[in-house]
């Protein structure tokens, strides 16, 4: 192909490179205000009194907000609602506070500066409440109430099951039980999040224009109309160049419905900037889950049956619902043939800040259980860890390969195409999976010394979720190509590969195409950049748009030719007849033919009956859920005197389907495979007993620099999806799903040779190991 596939340069680097981008921070409206967020430092209570009028008589200040007794704001939208969960979305500046960080007061002011020192004079009397925060206390029978309403912090209850698993464990020779923690863990894109709302009362009716840092512009569209009353017409959101998202900027917060609001009260366009201990203390987290879980396998090491008990952390609202438990629960059994499960998952409110997805979105936590139950199966059996998951992997014959489970949207969960095995295989070679078990023979004749330890895990990642996306690519008259749609990128590189798309259809150079998104005057309706779905969904209905294009203009062509149809080509932009000598009148460019769809001249029309101009519109809704896989090893070094761990090499074989842009796809997944260190090793959002955060800052959350992250070596096994004429599968999440599981397994691995067995917390840091130290025997 000429341009898809092709490791061409992301198109938007220059720009951003030299400081022309546009953030939120960047945009300046005339008589814009800043506003800032007076925050809860208790993690549970009731706001007895506050005092506004100080921050009110400072000079700068324009207004103040609190709590209005009497006069409550709308509470917020439940996003994804589910018949198993009482649900509980977050009201704005409300009087009982549910986490530390969630704000009370707002201030509108001539800039920050002043908006900040008016926060400060605010006096607030708290009436606090007992607070329940750790996973480990809110499932006792005394421990307080994350919300005083309740009867119960238990906030969902649900079940995922194939087969019959108990039988099948009493009859499986070998069992296998482990309990598992995962830590929580923050977004941290660089850019925080912002707004920068502007109300228009002004003309026949009211109207909302927010420039939004937003993975779903339209979804923020729909929820500003339904609070303010609006239609949707009346409200304008925009999202420009944005900073990563990570899932940070899918939810719609208080925040968002407080800028808006006070730029309506004030008369004036309003702007609000997260500071990064903001974001650490409001914005949504991620991963924490316990599980109790047990393999039972036969004498060969096949699975016959996996149970777990799933106890999941919601924190004090529900803003994407259950997603991400929800999405757990069906996704242990991974690329494995799991004959017998059952999941029972109890989901749980407590006084922290709320979890919604973040990259990865369940799956990670879902892969560290199958993968780390098959390492304790191949070890009680004797067998390598690589042979163990061999024998279990669906084969590519099997696909479609129905799962039996019901997908998050309540679909039977299918899984569409893959070579799982061949995965392994390429890993196996590209890891050099063979020399570094040599390497570790050598290390383990010296005991003491430092050890190393390999870890495998092979995980996939469900893609391509609805419900649409849709494109316009409209020619102009002068030849060039506009694409629009309903997509927002964070840095994903649509406007390269969207672009790619409409180049290999309308056989143009790329340089004459451009892709337009993030705005909703721009494209009237779209669902949102998260979940892996641009390229399968997005990319798709820009191919169906560019054929479109094709058919409309040879249609075009023969009618101001006077040919057959069949008698036409299109190459490189032009269609001319096939048979014809020479150029001239026998040909005409998609520039000329687009000036005949729309009339040369005014008062002129093509006599063609078709609609006007040369644009076509299409949208793209899957039928299904392409599944990307992912084979990937990790190998460790374990100091045994300061227990630092340190990652020697990285090795990952992915599988997207077709990939658009090969350079791309790989800095999406280098990237998510550093994230995935960072949850196996570093990051982790700490609170207390009482609900007070401990990591409210970068020196105490931990994330991985380039000094920490090894070379990493990828290679890429191509599966078409038939769910798209496209064949694609996603590719944007997927680097962070297997590596805590591999990285995991290569410390336990690295410690077996002094009988340290209970590797089970991610992350896996140098204070617990020191603590298994302690309990070993060897040591």
């Amino acid at each position: 192909m000429k341009y898809l596939g092709q490791p061409l340069k992301r198109r938007i680097d220059p720009g951003l490179l030299t400081g022309r981008g546009q953030y939120i921070a960047d945009l300046d409206l005339p008589g814009t205000l800043s506003a800032a967020f007076l925050r809860s430092p208790h993690a549970h209570a009731r706001i007895r009194d506050i005092d506004l009028d100080p921050a009110r008589n400072l000079p700068g200040v324009v207004a103040v907000f609190g709590p209005k007794e009497g006069e409550e704001f709308p509470p917020l939208p439940l996003i994804f609602p589910h018949p198993n969960l009482t649900p509980k979305t977050q009201r704005p500046l409300q009087s009982v506070v549910h986490h530390v960080g969630e704000p009370v007061a707002m201030v509108v002011a001539e800039n920050r500066y002043i908006a900040e020192d008016a926060i400060d004079l605010i006096k607030v009397d708290y009436e606090p409440f007992p607070a329940v925060s750790l996973l480990e206390d809110v499932r006792k029978p005394n421990a307080p109430l994350a919300h005083l309403d309740l009867k119960t912090n238990l906030a969902a209850h649900f079940s995922q099951s194939i087969g019959d698993a108990s039988v099948a464990m009493k009859e499986a020779p070998v069992v296998i039980t482990q309990k598992f923690e995962i830590g929580r863990v923050s977004c941290l894109p660089i850019e925080t999040r912002g707004l920068l709302a502007n109300w228009k009362q002004g003309g026949l009716e009211p109207s909302l224009e927010v420039y939004a840092a937003t993975q779903g512009q339209h979804e923020m569209r729909g929820i500003y109309a339904s609070l303010f009353g609006l239609s949707e017409q009346q409200v304008h959101v925009i999202a420009p160049n944005v900073g990563g998202a990570f899932g940070a900027k899918a939810p719609f917060y208080t925040e968002d419905y407080l800028v808006a609001f006070a730029s309506r009260e004030v008369g004036a366009p309003v702007r609000w900037i997260e500071d990064r201990i903001e974001h650490m203390q409001s914005c949504i987290h991620e991963r924490e889950q316990f599980h109790e879980a047990t393999l039972g396998v036969d004498l060969d090491g096949k699975i016959m049956a996996v149970t777990d008990s799933l106890y999941a952390n919601t924190g004090a609202y529900v803003p994407w619902g259950i997603i991400v438990p929800l999405m757990t629960s069906t996704l242990i059994p991974g690329p494995y043939k799991v004959p017998n499960y059952r999941c029972d998952v109890e989901v749980y409110y407590t006084n922290t800040v709320p979890h919604a997805p973040f990259r990865g979105a369940g799956r990670p936590q879902a892969a560290l259980i199958m993968n780390r139950l098959l390492d304790l199966a191949a070890d009680r059996l004797n067998l390598d860890p690589v042979e163990i998951r061999k024998k279990n992997l669906i084969h590519a014959d099997e696909f479609p390969y129905k799962t039996g489970l019901t997908a998050r949207d309540g679909s039977p969960q299918i899984y569409d195409s893959g070579d799982y095995n061949k995965l392994v295989n390429e890993l196996v070679d590209l890891g050099h999976y063979q020399e570094w078990r040599e390497k570790q023979d050598e290390s383990r004749k010296r005991k003491f010394d430092r050890q190393i330890g390999i870890g495998v895990a092979v995980a996939i990642e469900n893609t391509g979720y609805g419900s649409f996306e849709g494109a316009t690519v409209r020619v102009e008259t002068n030849g060039e190509v506009s694409v629009f749609t309903g997509a927002a990128s964070q840095g994903q590189s649509h406007e390269t590969t969207l672009a790619q798309v409409a180049a290999e259809v309308l056989d143009l150079p790329l340089d004459r195409i451009s892709v337009r998104e993030g705005d909703t005057r721009l494209f009237p309706y779209g669902t949102g950049t998260f979940a892996s779905r641009i390229a399968t969904i997005a990319g798709t209905a820009v191919y169906k748009a560019a054929s479109g294009i094709k058919d409309k203009a040879i249609q075009i062509a023969a009618h101001v030719l006077e040919v057959p149809k069949e008698r036409l080509e299109y190459h490189e932009g032009i269609v001319r007849v096939v048979d014809a000598v020479g150029k001239g009148s026998k040909e005409l460019t998609l520039g000329q033919i687009a000036q005949h769809a729309r009339g040369l001249f005014p008062g002129t029309t093509i006599t063609l009956n078709i609609p006007p101009a040369l644009e076509i519109t299409e949208y793209f809704a899957p039928q299904g859920q392409a599944v990307t896989s992912m084979a990937d090893m990790a190998v460790v070094e374990v100091d045994p005197e300061t227990c630092e761990m340190r990652l020697l090499g990285y090795a990952s074989v992915h599988d997207c389907g077709r990939m658009l842009n090969r350079m791309i796809v790989e800095g999406q997944i280098r990237g998510g495979i550093v994230n995935g260190m960072g949850t196996a090793l570093y990051e982790e959002i700490v609170y207390d007993a009482q609900g007070q955060l401990l990591t409210s800052t970068l020196m105490d959350y931990l994330v991985p620099s380039a000094c920490e992250v090894p070379d990493i070596a990828l290679s890429h096994v191509e599966t078409l999806s038939p769910l798209n004429p496209l064949g694609v599968k996603g590719a944007g999440e997927s680097g962070a799903i297997a590596a805590p599981a591999a990285i995991q397994s290569a410390v336990q691995d690295a410690l077996r040779n002094w009988q340290v067995n209970d590797v089970t917390r991610i992350p896996v840091k140098p204070t617990r190991i020191r603590e298994l130290f302690k309990r070993s025997s060897v040591r």
